[in-house]
């Protein structure tokens, strides 16, 4: 039901997405609206204890046919744009499949929810999927289904990682293949606005649609609410998108240092975009 790559409890974490870098320091970013949400964001969210490796490689490798099968294949630790996978569609079937099979199967996991309630979780996934599928498809509407690429994102905000891997995996999913180069397009576009949907619009209709009184999480006050969709409406996540293209595409596109160049400076880097909090903190700079 899992795969027999994912390393075993206890296991030293291992840069395997970038492993000829060193590790870049991001900004710890944080927002007034992130209080309410933290109880269902970070305390019954088991995906900080998966590491995006395995993540990534549970993803690629998911399918209807296998969901409950051990693969045997090798793990997976450089990707493209030309991966097959990216472009799969998951159905929200699929999904609670992938979350139930595989995820809630990893052996850390396994053991964590002996101890804890895994429904709020599952949950969690669900209202997260359906508010995603919802706004993309007012955003785009050519939009048809949620593919696996989408699903990439919720992992790239909250699984366990170096900074440099979720870096690395960025450039190397939305390069250019042919000149190696990150530059502008549709895709990196729509997977964009699936973070900051994800942090903002997603993760605050599953909060206030999820509360339980006997493990703290007590339904959200008007006025928190209020603040939270403020700055979840569709139309300030596309302005977001607005924002980063034009401040970070100084030069038409980027080679892998110079790329990675553009994360390094702790208060003005780009580091945000891989950080719930910090796209909140940049919804709030630029919401009236």
């Amino acid at each position: 039901m899992g795969c027999n790559f994912c390393r075993k409890k206890g296991y030293e974490r291992v840069n395997y997405l970038a492993p000829e870098e060193k590790e870049i320091v991001l900004k710890d970013y944080s927002s007034p609206n992130d209080e309410p949400l933290d109880i269902l964001e970070s305390k019954q969210n088991f995906l900080n204890r998966v590491q995006l490796v395995d993540y990534i490689n549970l993803l690629e490798q998911f399918s209807k046919d296998t969901s409950e099968i051990i693969t045997d294949e090798p793990m997976h630790s450089d990707f493209s744009p030309k991966d097959e996978f990216l472009d799969e569609s998951m159905s929200l079937e699929e999904f609670q499949s992938f979350i139930e099979n595989k995820i809630l199967m990893v052996d850390d996991l396994k053991d964590l929810i002996q101890k804890e309630n895994k429904i709020i979780f599952k949950k969690l996934c669900d209202e997260i999927y359906k508010g995603l599928e919802n706004k993309l498809r007012e955003h785009d509407n050519s939009f048809n289904t949620i593919e696996k690429r989408n699903i990439l994102a919720i992992g790239i905000l909250y699984c366990d990682c170096e900074n440099i891997e979720k870096i690395k995996l960025f450039f190397d999913i939305y390069k250019c293949e042919e000149k190696k180069e990150f530059v502008k397009s549709e895709k990196l576009n729509d997977f964009l606005i699936t973070l900051f949907l994800i942090s903002s619009y997603c993760i605050t209709t599953s909060r206030n649609n999820i509360f339980d009184e006997q493990k703290g999480i007590k339904k959200l006050e008007k006025e928190e609410l209020l603040n939270l969709n403020k700055i979840s409406e569709l139309k300030n996540c596309e302005n977001l998108v607005n924002i980063f293209n034009e401040s970070f595409f100084k030069n038409e596109s980027y080679n892998w240092n110079d790329f990675k160049k553009k994360f390094m400076d702790v208060d003005k880097g780009f580091g945000w975009i891989f950080s719930s909090k910090g796209i909140r903190r940049k919804l709030e700079e630029n919401t009236n």
